[in-house]
Formats: structure tokens, C-alpha cells, sequence
């Protein structure tokens, strides 16, 4: 008799503890399946917010762009692609507008090649693609003495830029550090380069010429881009 009250008192622990187990699972699971919900919840949420300022966004950039403000459109629409990668249609304007950029501002100028260098040809700004292209032919003359070690090339502007076929028409920046004038590895141009500079500054353009020379002629020059041709 007492061992059939033990083993009643054993059952019924059994079952009780097997029936506190499933009412905790059975809450657990509820828990967890509320929290999924909210999670749908929230993120249902964050996808409107996406798309509306996707939307708005490319809205923004489009009156930009009809202002022709098309450096601040292009940075709308970059801001898009930082929020999703896939929108269609949004790298293929960003193209037209950076080609739009490289148009829409652009001047014409010679440079008389008896000189070497042209008057200063506008302010370039740092990791803002400029545009350069030339065109035409001119006369290099020279009848300079040339030792065995050839013609000096550690000075441009004085002598020929290192690095750059002679003749050749390049371009320098000009900056500033510690309030003294920097000047920039010299690039080439020859008829057509996009050049970003490192530094804010000057850009002058010219021919790579030894000192001394007596060339003729002129060379026409058209640069766009990111380029500002005064000082206002």
C-alpha cells in the first residue's frame, strides 16, 4: 500500500512537472512568435521609409538636374545607392550627369607655344575631374648644345618635365603649403586627358620645351569640368 502511494506521488510529480515544462515552452514559443511579429512589423516599416526616400530622393534630383545644378543632383542620387544598390535606372543617369558636368562648364583658349606656358587656365579643386583636350601641330625648333647627359629634366616650368615626352603638352597644379607655392607632379595632356587632382589649386597648361627654345605656332585648348576660370 505504501509503495502504491509512492509511486502515486512520483506519477503525479511527473506529470506536473511535465505539464510546467509545456506551459513554459508553450509561453517561450508565444514569446518568440510575438517577436517575430514585430520584427515583420519593423521591418515592413523601414521598407516604407526606404521607399519614400528613394522616392523623394530621386525627385530632389530631378529638380536639381532641370536647374542645372547637376553636381548636387548627381550627390542625390548617389545617396540613393547608399541605401539600395539596385534601383533601376540610377547609375545610368549618374553617367549623364557626370558627362553633363564635364560639358556644361568649358572654355576655349590658345596657347602660343613660343611662350611655353599659357596664362593660368583656372581653379582646380581637389578629387574634381577636370577635362582637357587639344588639338593642332606647331614648329619645334632648337639649336641648343647637348652634352652626353642630354637636356635636364628635374625642373618643369625651367626645364623639361621628367617623365613626359618632349613636346608634349602637360599640365601642373599649383598649390600652396605653409604658405609656400607647391607645384604637382607634372601630367601629361597630349590631345585629350580627365585629371583629378590631389590638391586644390592652379592649373597651368603648356608645352614640354627645353629653356631656350624657339619653337612657333599655337595650339588650341578646350578644358571642362570642374574648373574655375576667375578668382570669384
Amino acid at each position: 500500500m505504501l509503495i502504491s502511494r509512492n509511486l502515486c506521488r512520483t506519477s503525479c510529480f511527473v506529470i506536473g512537472s511535465l505539464i510546467a515544462s509545456f506551459i513554459t515552452v508553450q509561453a517561450s514559443y508565444a514569446q518568440s512568435s510575438s517577436k517575430k511579429m514585430n520584427v515583420k512589423q519593423i521591418n515592413l516599416q523601414a521598407d516604407k521609409v526606404r521607399d519614400a526616400f528613394i522616392r523623394q530622393s530621386a525627385d530632389i534630383a530631378k529638380k536639381y538636374s532641370d536647374a542645372g545644378d547637376y553636381e548636387s543632383s548627381r550627390k542625390m542620387l548617389e545617396s540613393i545607392l547608399t541605401i539600395k544598390k539596385d534601383v533601376p535606372g540610377v547609375k545610368e543617369m549618374i553617367k549623364q550627369l557626370n558627362e553633363k558636368l564635364m560639358t556644361s562648364n568649358s572654355s576655349d583658349f590658345d596657347i602660343d607655344v613660343s611662350r611655353n606656358w599659357s596664362t593660368p587656365a583656372g581653379f582646380v579643386a581637389k578629387g574634381k575631374t577636370v577635362r582637357i583636350q587639344a588639338t593642332g601641330t606647331y614648329n619645334f625648333i632648337t639649336d641648343l648644345k647637348v652634352g652626353v647627359e642630354g637636356l635636364p629634366d628635374e625642373t618643369p616650368m625651367k626645364e623639361l618635365a621628367k617623365g613626359i615626352p618632349a613636346g608634349a603638352l602637360m599640365g601642373i597644379v599649383v598649390s600652396k603649403e605653409k604658405g609656400k607655392p607647391k607645384m604637382s607632379r607634372p601630367f601629361k595632356i597630349g590631345n585629350k586627358v580627365e585629371y583629378v587632382p590631389k590638391e586644390d589649386g592652379l592649373l597651368m597648361i603648356g608645352l614640354n620645351l627645353p629653356a631656350g627654345h624657339r619653337s612657333t605656332g599655337k595650339i588650341k585648348v578646350r578644358i571642362s569640368g570642374f574648373i574655375r576660370r576667375n578668382s570669384n
